[in-house]
Protein backbone atom coordinates (compact mmCIF):
# COMPACT_ATOMS: atom_id res chain seq x y z
CA UNK A 1 0.00 0.00 0.00
CA UNK A 2 1.31 3.46 -1.25
CA UNK A 3 1.85 5.94 2.05
CA UNK A 4 1.83 9.96 2.03
CA UNK A 5 5.26 9.02 2.92
CA UNK A 6 6.46 7.48 0.08
CA UNK A 7 4.60 10.07 -2.08
CA UNK A 8 6.90 12.40 -0.15
CA UNK A 9 9.58 10.88 -1.30
CA UNK A 10 8.50 10.55 -4.93
CA UNK A 11 8.61 13.88 -4.91
CA UNK A 12 11.89 14.72 -3.50
CA UNK A 13 13.43 11.78 -6.48
CA UNK A 14 11.89 13.63 -8.86
CA UNK A 15 12.75 17.24 -7.54
CA UNK A 16 14.66 18.15 -10.52
CA UNK A 17 12.72 16.40 -13.21
CA UNK A 18 9.51 19.37 -11.70
CA UNK A 19 12.59 22.22 -11.41
CA UNK A 20 12.59 21.52 -15.69
CA UNK A 21 9.39 21.62 -15.88
CA UNK A 22 8.42 24.97 -14.10
CA UNK A 23 11.58 25.96 -16.48
CA UNK A 24 9.97 24.74 -19.33
CA UNK A 25 6.69 26.22 -18.76
CA UNK A 26 8.05 29.62 -18.22
CA UNK A 27 9.94 29.18 -21.35
CA UNK A 28 6.86 28.99 -23.08
CA UNK A 29 6.04 32.70 -23.75
CA UNK A 30 2.01 32.94 -22.69
CA UNK A 31 1.84 36.81 -22.57
CA UNK A 32 -1.91 37.71 -22.73
CA UNK A 33 -2.54 41.37 -23.07
CA UNK A 34 -6.21 41.37 -22.89
CA UNK A 35 -6.56 42.44 -26.85
CA UNK A 36 -6.72 39.52 -29.29
CA UNK A 37 -4.86 38.05 -30.31
CA UNK A 38 -3.00 37.41 -28.02
CA UNK A 39 -1.97 34.47 -24.94
CA UNK A 40 -0.85 31.66 -27.11
CA UNK A 41 -1.20 29.01 -23.89
CA UNK A 42 -1.24 26.22 -26.65
CA UNK A 43 2.64 26.37 -26.40
CA UNK A 44 2.41 25.80 -22.03
CA UNK A 45 -0.27 22.96 -23.21
CA UNK A 46 1.63 21.51 -25.33
CA UNK A 47 4.29 20.96 -22.74
CA UNK A 48 2.31 19.32 -20.60
CA UNK A 49 0.74 17.24 -23.05
CA UNK A 50 4.49 15.39 -24.04
CA UNK A 51 4.78 15.66 -20.04
CA UNK A 52 1.33 13.70 -19.25
CA UNK A 53 1.50 11.21 -22.54
CA UNK A 54 5.70 9.86 -21.69
CA UNK A 55 3.73 8.81 -18.18
CA UNK A 56 0.76 7.49 -20.54
CA UNK A 57 -1.79 9.89 -19.08
CA UNK A 58 -4.40 11.24 -21.61
CA UNK A 59 -5.01 14.87 -22.00
CA UNK A 60 -7.49 16.99 -24.04
CA UNK A 61 -6.80 20.69 -24.95
CA UNK A 62 -9.45 22.71 -25.50
CA UNK A 63 -9.42 25.85 -27.75
CA UNK A 64 -12.03 28.74 -27.55
CA UNK A 65 -10.30 30.46 -30.26
CA UNK A 66 -7.33 29.66 -32.30
CA UNK A 67 -4.38 29.39 -29.62
CA UNK A 68 -5.92 30.12 -27.00
CA UNK A 69 -6.01 26.71 -25.13
CA UNK A 70 -6.54 25.09 -22.00
CA UNK A 71 -5.55 21.69 -20.90
CA UNK A 72 -7.74 19.27 -19.04
CA UNK A 73 -6.38 15.41 -17.56
CA UNK A 74 -7.37 13.09 -15.31
CA UNK A 75 -6.97 10.62 -12.92
CA UNK A 76 -10.25 7.90 -12.89
CA UNK A 77 -11.79 6.98 -9.38
CA UNK A 78 -12.45 3.54 -8.55
CA UNK A 79 -16.43 4.63 -7.56
CA UNK A 80 -15.80 8.12 -9.63
CA UNK A 81 -17.00 10.30 -6.57
CA UNK A 82 -16.00 12.47 -4.87
CA UNK A 83 -14.00 14.53 -7.87
CA UNK A 84 -11.41 16.84 -6.98
CA UNK A 85 -10.36 19.45 -9.44
CA UNK A 86 -6.89 21.09 -9.33
CA UNK A 87 -6.97 24.62 -10.72
CA UNK A 88 -4.28 26.88 -12.94
CA UNK A 89 -3.85 28.94 -15.58
CA UNK A 90 -1.45 29.23 -17.98
CA UNK A 91 -1.49 32.73 -19.61
CA UNK A 92 1.19 35.42 -17.81
CA UNK A 93 0.83 39.01 -17.70
CA UNK A 94 3.15 41.42 -20.17
CA UNK A 95 6.99 42.37 -19.40
CA UNK A 96 6.93 46.41 -19.32
CA UNK A 97 10.53 46.55 -19.35
CA UNK A 98 13.13 44.01 -19.85
CA UNK A 99 15.93 46.22 -19.01
CA UNK A 100 14.71 45.86 -15.46
CA UNK A 101 14.86 42.50 -14.93
CA UNK A 102 17.94 40.83 -12.91
CA UNK A 103 17.76 37.72 -14.88
CA UNK A 104 16.05 37.04 -18.63
CA UNK A 105 12.03 37.31 -17.95
CA UNK A 106 11.65 34.21 -19.92
CA UNK A 107 15.16 32.42 -19.15
CA UNK A 108 13.86 30.61 -16.30
CA UNK A 109 17.34 31.26 -14.87
CA UNK A 110 17.75 29.14 -11.49
CA UNK A 111 19.76 31.91 -9.11
CA UNK A 112 19.30 31.62 -4.59
CA UNK A 113 17.39 28.75 -5.15
CA UNK A 114 14.65 30.66 -7.34
CA UNK A 115 13.29 29.64 -10.60
CA UNK A 116 13.26 33.45 -12.37
CA UNK A 117 11.02 33.98 -15.25
CA UNK A 118 7.43 35.77 -15.85
CA UNK A 119 4.82 33.33 -14.52
CA UNK A 120 7.21 31.45 -12.26
CA UNK A 121 5.10 32.54 -9.06
CA UNK A 122 2.00 33.47 -11.22
CA UNK A 123 1.12 30.58 -12.03
CA UNK A 124 3.30 28.47 -13.64
CA UNK A 125 5.01 26.81 -10.39
CA UNK A 126 1.06 25.31 -9.51
CA UNK A 127 0.69 24.24 -12.72
CA UNK A 128 3.78 22.45 -12.95
CA UNK A 129 2.86 20.70 -9.37
CA UNK A 130 -0.02 20.18 -10.60
CA UNK A 131 0.91 17.97 -13.31
CA UNK A 132 3.51 16.30 -11.46
CA UNK A 133 1.10 15.16 -9.19
CA UNK A 134 -0.70 13.34 -11.83
CA UNK A 135 2.31 11.77 -12.81
CA UNK A 136 3.64 10.69 -9.58
CA UNK A 137 0.52 9.26 -8.67
CA UNK A 138 0.52 7.23 -11.83
CA UNK A 139 3.79 6.02 -11.64
CA UNK A 140 2.77 4.45 -7.62
CA UNK A 141 0.28 2.85 -8.76
CA UNK A 142 -2.08 4.57 -6.32
CA UNK A 143 -5.37 3.65 -7.02
CA UNK A 144 -7.98 6.56 -6.45
CA UNK A 145 -11.67 5.92 -5.54
CA UNK A 146 -12.79 9.23 -6.60
CA UNK A 147 -11.56 11.31 -9.67
CA UNK A 148 -8.87 13.54 -9.85
CA UNK A 149 -9.11 16.20 -12.29
CA UNK A 150 -6.12 18.62 -13.60
CA UNK A 151 -7.28 21.68 -15.54
CA UNK A 152 -5.09 24.67 -16.55
CA UNK A 153 -6.96 27.51 -18.15
CA UNK A 154 -6.12 29.93 -20.79
CA UNK A 155 -6.93 33.94 -20.07
CA UNK A 156 -6.99 34.40 -16.81
CA UNK A 157 -5.12 37.43 -16.84
CA UNK A 158 -7.88 39.19 -19.04
CA UNK A 159 -10.84 37.59 -16.57
CA UNK A 160 -11.09 34.22 -18.06
CA UNK A 161 -13.43 34.91 -21.35
CA UNK A 162 -11.05 32.57 -23.04
CA UNK A 163 -10.74 30.02 -20.63
CA UNK A 164 -12.32 29.60 -17.47
CA UNK A 165 -15.70 31.61 -18.36
CA UNK A 166 -15.59 29.44 -21.53
CA UNK A 167 -15.08 26.66 -20.10
CA UNK A 168 -18.00 26.66 -17.36
CA UNK A 169 -19.89 27.79 -20.24
CA UNK A 170 -19.32 25.07 -22.75
CA UNK A 171 -17.74 22.16 -21.09
CA UNK A 172 -18.87 22.60 -17.46
CA UNK A 173 -19.33 18.32 -17.39
CA UNK A 174 -15.70 18.45 -17.98
CA UNK A 175 -14.54 20.60 -14.99
CA UNK A 176 -17.75 19.26 -12.52
CA UNK A 177 -16.70 18.30 -9.23
CA UNK A 178 -17.03 18.37 -5.72
CA UNK A 179 -14.10 20.44 -4.59
CA UNK A 180 -11.62 22.22 -5.81
CA UNK A 181 -8.32 24.49 -4.97
CA UNK A 182 -6.93 27.37 -7.40
CA UNK A 183 -4.15 29.87 -6.75
CA UNK A 184 -4.00 32.78 -4.37
CA UNK A 185 -3.61 31.96 -0.91
CA UNK A 186 -2.17 29.33 1.86
CA UNK A 187 1.12 31.39 2.02
CA UNK A 188 1.67 31.04 5.65
CA UNK A 189 3.59 33.49 7.99
CA UNK A 190 5.87 32.27 10.84
CA UNK A 191 4.92 33.11 14.32
CA UNK A 192 6.90 31.74 17.70
CA UNK A 193 4.36 28.89 17.98
CA UNK A 194 4.71 28.01 13.98
CA UNK A 195 3.76 28.98 10.73
CA UNK A 196 -0.38 30.65 10.81
CA UNK A 197 -2.16 30.96 7.51
CA UNK A 198 -4.80 32.64 5.79
CA UNK A 199 -6.79 30.53 4.75
CA UNK A 200 -8.42 32.14 1.10
CA UNK A 201 -12.28 31.00 0.81
CA UNK A 202 -13.80 33.89 -1.90
CA UNK A 203 -12.71 37.36 -3.27
CA UNK A 204 -14.11 40.54 -3.87
CA UNK A 205 -15.65 41.69 -6.51
CA UNK A 206 -13.87 43.94 -9.34
CA UNK A 207 -15.63 46.66 -12.06
CA UNK A 208 -14.34 48.84 -14.50
CA UNK A 209 -15.82 52.73 -14.14
CA UNK A 210 -15.64 54.85 -16.73
CA UNK A 211 -16.70 58.14 -16.20
CA UNK A 212 -16.53 60.49 -18.98
CA UNK A 213 -15.97 64.70 -18.33
CA UNK A 214 -17.16 67.13 -20.74
CA UNK A 215 -15.58 70.41 -21.77
CA UNK A 216 -15.50 73.57 -24.27
CA UNK A 217 -12.85 72.47 -26.99
CA UNK A 218 -11.20 75.50 -29.33
CA UNK A 219 -7.47 76.35 -30.29
CA UNK A 220 -4.75 75.99 -27.68
CA UNK A 221 -2.94 79.25 -28.47
CA UNK A 222 -5.73 80.85 -27.00
CA UNK A 223 -6.84 78.62 -24.36
CA UNK A 224 -8.45 81.11 -22.22
CA UNK A 225 -12.02 81.26 -24.89
CA UNK A 226 -12.30 77.35 -23.96
CA UNK A 227 -12.22 74.52 -21.02
CA UNK A 228 -10.29 71.87 -21.31
CA UNK A 229 -11.62 68.91 -19.77
CA UNK A 230 -8.43 67.23 -18.92
CA UNK A 231 -8.86 70.42 -15.89
CA UNK A 232 -12.10 68.08 -14.55
CA UNK A 233 -10.05 64.71 -14.88
CA UNK A 234 -7.39 66.53 -12.78
CA UNK A 235 -10.48 67.48 -10.48
CA UNK A 236 -11.94 64.13 -10.30
CA UNK A 237 -8.65 62.20 -9.74
CA UNK A 238 -8.11 65.04 -6.64
CA UNK A 239 -11.29 63.72 -5.34
CA UNK A 240 -10.59 60.17 -5.96
CA UNK A 241 -7.13 60.29 -4.51
CA UNK A 242 -9.27 61.65 -0.66
CA UNK A 243 -12.10 59.78 -1.33
CA UNK A 244 -13.05 58.01 2.11
CA UNK A 245 -15.08 54.69 1.60
CA UNK A 246 -17.39 53.31 4.28
CA UNK A 247 -15.73 50.94 6.41
CA UNK A 248 -16.70 47.47 7.07
CA UNK A 249 -16.20 44.65 9.64
CA UNK A 250 -18.46 41.99 8.55
CA UNK A 251 -15.96 39.67 6.96
CA UNK A 252 -15.18 36.49 8.39
CA UNK A 253 -11.48 37.31 9.36
CA UNK A 254 -12.15 39.98 11.94
CA UNK A 255 -14.08 37.21 14.21
CA UNK A 256 -10.47 35.13 13.90
CA UNK A 257 -7.69 38.09 14.91
CA UNK A 258 -7.42 36.63 18.32
CA UNK A 259 -4.61 34.59 16.92
CA UNK A 260 -2.30 37.20 16.15
CA UNK A 261 -3.04 39.04 19.58
CA UNK A 262 -5.52 41.22 18.33
CA UNK A 263 -8.10 41.65 21.81
CA UNK A 264 -11.65 42.68 21.55
CA UNK A 265 -14.15 43.47 18.84
CA UNK A 266 -12.63 44.76 15.65
CA UNK A 267 -15.15 47.84 14.50
CA UNK A 268 -15.39 50.90 11.95
CA UNK A 269 -14.31 52.80 13.97
CA UNK A 270 -10.96 50.87 14.90
CA UNK A 271 -10.35 49.14 12.06
CA UNK A 272 -7.86 51.75 10.52
CA UNK A 273 -5.59 50.95 14.25
CA UNK A 274 -5.87 47.40 14.01
CA UNK A 275 -4.31 47.61 10.14
CA UNK A 276 -1.75 49.75 11.30
CA UNK A 277 -0.54 47.39 14.24
CA UNK A 278 -0.60 44.65 12.02
CA UNK A 279 0.97 46.32 9.15
CA UNK A 280 3.69 47.03 11.23
CA UNK A 281 4.17 43.61 11.96
CA UNK A 282 3.52 41.85 8.90
CA UNK A 283 3.09 44.23 5.74
CA UNK A 284 1.08 41.28 4.10
CA UNK A 285 -1.68 40.33 6.47
CA UNK A 286 -2.41 43.94 7.54
CA UNK A 287 -2.59 44.66 3.61
CA UNK A 288 -5.42 42.14 3.28
CA UNK A 289 -7.37 43.41 6.25
CA UNK A 290 -7.31 46.76 4.66
CA UNK A 291 -8.27 45.72 1.13
CA UNK A 292 -11.07 43.51 2.79
CA UNK A 293 -12.18 46.38 5.26
CA UNK A 294 -13.38 48.47 2.18
CA UNK A 295 -14.16 49.62 -1.28
CA UNK A 296 -11.16 50.39 -3.29
CA UNK A 297 -10.98 52.97 -5.78
CA UNK A 298 -8.15 53.23 -8.31
CA UNK A 299 -7.84 55.46 -11.71
CA UNK A 300 -5.62 53.33 -13.64
CA UNK A 301 -6.40 54.93 -16.61
CA UNK A 302 -6.92 58.63 -18.51
CA UNK A 303 -7.83 59.14 -22.19
CA UNK A 304 -8.54 62.63 -24.08
CA UNK A 305 -7.76 64.49 -26.98
CA UNK A 306 -7.42 63.92 -30.21
CA UNK A 307 -3.91 66.41 -31.28
CA UNK A 308 -1.65 68.53 -29.12
CA UNK A 309 -2.69 71.94 -30.52
CA UNK A 310 -6.79 71.20 -29.80
CA UNK A 311 -8.60 72.07 -26.53
CA UNK A 312 -10.36 68.56 -25.52
CA UNK A 313 -13.99 68.95 -25.15
CA UNK A 314 -14.22 65.14 -23.88
CA UNK A 315 -12.17 63.04 -21.30
CA UNK A 316 -12.38 59.60 -20.00
CA UNK A 317 -10.99 58.42 -16.74
CA UNK A 318 -11.22 54.90 -15.79
CA UNK A 319 -10.79 53.06 -12.57
CA UNK A 320 -10.52 50.14 -10.88
CA UNK A 321 -12.69 49.26 -8.36
CA UNK A 322 -12.80 46.44 -5.96
CA UNK A 323 -16.01 45.43 -4.14
CA UNK A 324 -17.24 43.64 -1.22
CA UNK A 325 -19.93 41.40 -1.26
CA UNK A 326 -22.61 42.99 -0.47
CA UNK A 327 -21.44 45.95 -2.49
CA UNK A 328 -23.32 45.55 -6.00
CA UNK A 329 -23.50 48.19 -9.06
CA UNK A 330 -26.12 50.11 -7.40
CA UNK A 331 -23.79 50.54 -4.05
CA UNK A 332 -21.24 51.43 -6.95
CA UNK A 333 -23.09 54.12 -8.86
CA UNK A 334 -23.85 56.25 -5.40
CA UNK A 335 -20.34 56.73 -4.65
CA UNK A 336 -19.49 57.59 -7.62
CA UNK A 337 -22.44 60.09 -7.93
CA UNK A 338 -20.83 61.82 -4.77
CA UNK A 339 -17.39 62.05 -6.75
CA UNK A 340 -18.10 63.76 -9.81
CA UNK A 341 -21.42 65.93 -8.25
CA UNK A 342 -20.67 69.39 -9.76
CA UNK A 343 -18.55 67.83 -12.86
CA UNK A 344 -20.78 69.09 -15.47
CA UNK A 345 -21.69 66.64 -17.55
CA UNK A 346 -20.37 63.90 -15.99
CA UNK A 347 -21.35 60.31 -17.25
CA UNK A 348 -20.76 56.95 -15.16
CA UNK A 349 -20.11 53.56 -17.06
CA UNK A 350 -19.69 50.46 -15.08
CA UNK A 351 -18.73 46.99 -16.44
CA UNK A 352 -18.19 43.94 -13.98
CA UNK A 353 -15.43 42.11 -14.72
CA UNK A 354 -15.81 39.64 -11.40
CA UNK A 355 -18.53 39.20 -9.68
CA UNK A 356 -17.40 38.97 -5.43
CA UNK A 357 -18.19 34.98 -4.38
CA UNK A 358 -17.24 32.87 -1.69
CA UNK A 359 -17.56 29.31 -0.24
CA UNK A 360 -18.50 28.58 3.06
CA UNK A 361 -15.13 27.81 5.39
CA UNK A 362 -15.99 25.70 7.86
CA UNK A 363 -16.23 22.23 5.79
CA UNK A 364 -15.00 18.77 6.26
CA UNK A 365 -12.46 19.77 2.95
CA UNK A 366 -11.35 22.76 4.44
CA UNK A 367 -10.22 20.31 7.24
CA UNK A 368 -8.25 17.60 4.64
CA UNK A 369 -6.54 21.30 3.51
CA UNK A 370 -5.51 22.09 6.96
CA UNK A 371 -4.38 18.72 7.97
CA UNK A 372 -2.28 18.30 4.61
CA UNK A 373 -0.69 21.38 4.78
CA UNK A 374 0.95 20.16 8.23
CA UNK A 375 2.22 16.95 6.85
CA UNK A 376 3.69 18.18 3.70
CA UNK A 377 5.39 20.95 5.35
CA UNK A 378 6.30 18.46 8.89
CA UNK A 379 5.43 21.82 10.70
CA UNK A 380 1.96 22.05 12.77
CA UNK A 381 0.07 25.03 11.97
CA UNK A 382 0.01 28.22 14.49
CA UNK A 383 -3.37 28.80 13.61
CA UNK A 384 -5.88 29.28 10.17
CA UNK A 385 -7.47 32.45 9.53
CA UNK A 386 -10.22 32.68 6.65
CA UNK A 387 -9.94 34.95 4.58
CA UNK A 388 -11.28 37.01 1.07
CA UNK A 389 -9.02 37.96 -1.97
CA UNK A 390 -8.54 41.89 -2.74
CA UNK A 391 -7.75 40.84 -6.54
CA UNK A 392 -9.90 38.29 -8.64
CA UNK A 393 -9.28 34.49 -10.19
CA UNK A 394 -11.24 31.78 -11.80
CA UNK A 395 -12.54 30.69 -8.47
CA UNK A 396 -15.64 32.67 -8.98
CA UNK A 397 -16.21 31.01 -12.45
CA UNK A 398 -16.67 27.50 -10.97
CA UNK A 399 -18.13 28.15 -7.86
CA UNK A 400 -21.87 28.78 -9.78
CA UNK A 401 -21.26 24.99 -10.64
CA UNK A 402 -21.49 24.12 -7.05
CA UNK A 403 -18.11 23.70 -6.40
CA UNK A 404 -16.42 24.11 -2.75
CA UNK A 405 -13.39 25.97 -3.91
CA UNK A 406 -10.37 27.41 -2.46
CA UNK A 407 -7.72 29.54 -3.24
CA UNK A 408 -4.89 27.88 -1.62
CA UNK A 409 -1.87 26.66 -2.88
CA UNK A 410 0.96 25.98 -0.18
CA UNK A 411 4.41 26.23 0.07
CA UNK A 412 7.23 27.02 2.11
CA UNK A 413 6.46 28.92 5.33
CA UNK A 414 9.59 30.29 5.85
CA UNK A 415 10.29 31.36 3.13
CA UNK A 416 9.72 35.40 2.02
CA UNK A 417 6.39 35.92 -0.22
CA UNK A 418 7.61 39.53 -0.59
CA UNK A 419 10.26 37.98 -3.30
CA UNK A 420 8.37 36.48 -5.48
CA UNK A 421 6.91 39.61 -7.25
CA UNK A 422 3.86 38.17 -9.20
CA UNK A 423 2.91 41.00 -11.84
CA UNK A 424 6.41 42.79 -11.19
CA UNK A 425 9.76 42.74 -12.98
CA UNK A 426 11.94 40.13 -11.48
CA UNK A 427 9.15 37.18 -11.23
CA UNK A 428 10.42 34.32 -9.26
CA UNK A 429 9.36 31.50 -7.27
CA UNK A 430 11.88 29.55 -4.66
CA UNK A 431 12.51 25.74 -5.48
CA UNK A 432 11.44 24.67 -1.17
CA UNK A 433 8.39 26.17 -2.03
CA UNK A 434 7.79 24.01 -5.51
CA UNK A 435 8.69 21.08 -3.77
CA UNK A 436 6.49 21.21 -0.96
CA UNK A 437 3.26 22.63 -2.85
CA UNK A 438 3.60 18.86 -4.96
CA UNK A 439 3.64 16.95 -1.94
CA UNK A 440 0.55 19.05 -0.38
CA UNK A 441 -1.48 18.42 -3.13
CA UNK A 442 -0.49 14.88 -3.12
CA UNK A 443 -1.45 14.01 0.30
CA UNK A 444 -4.66 16.37 -0.05
CA UNK A 445 -5.92 13.56 -3.23
CA UNK A 446 -5.11 10.85 -1.15
CA UNK A 447 -6.93 12.28 2.18
CA UNK A 448 -10.27 13.95 -0.33
CA UNK A 449 -10.16 10.83 -3.18
CA UNK A 450 -9.25 7.69 -1.03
Amino acid sequence: MVTKQDLFDSVDRAHDELVALLQELVRADTTSTGVMPTGNEQRAAEVLRRKLAADGIPSEALESAPTRASIIARLPGARGTPRLLYMSHLDVVPVDDPAKWRHPPFGAEIHEGRVWGRGAADCKSLVAAECMTLILLKRAGVQLQGELIFCAGADEESGGEYGWAWLAQQHPAKIRADYAINEGGGIGMMTDRGPLYLFTVGEKGRLEVSVTVGGVSGHASVPWLSHSSLYWVAELVERIGTYQPELDTSAEVFRHLGQIGVEGDVTPQNVDAVVERVMARNRRFGTALKAVSRMTVAPTMVQGGVKSNVIPDKAIVVCDVRTLPHQDEAYVRREFQKLVDGIPGAEISVRYTAVPSASPYETPFAELVKRTTDEATGMAAAGWIPVISNGFTDSRLVRPLGIITYNFSGGDPTANPELMGAHNANESFDISSLIIKTKHLLALALETLG
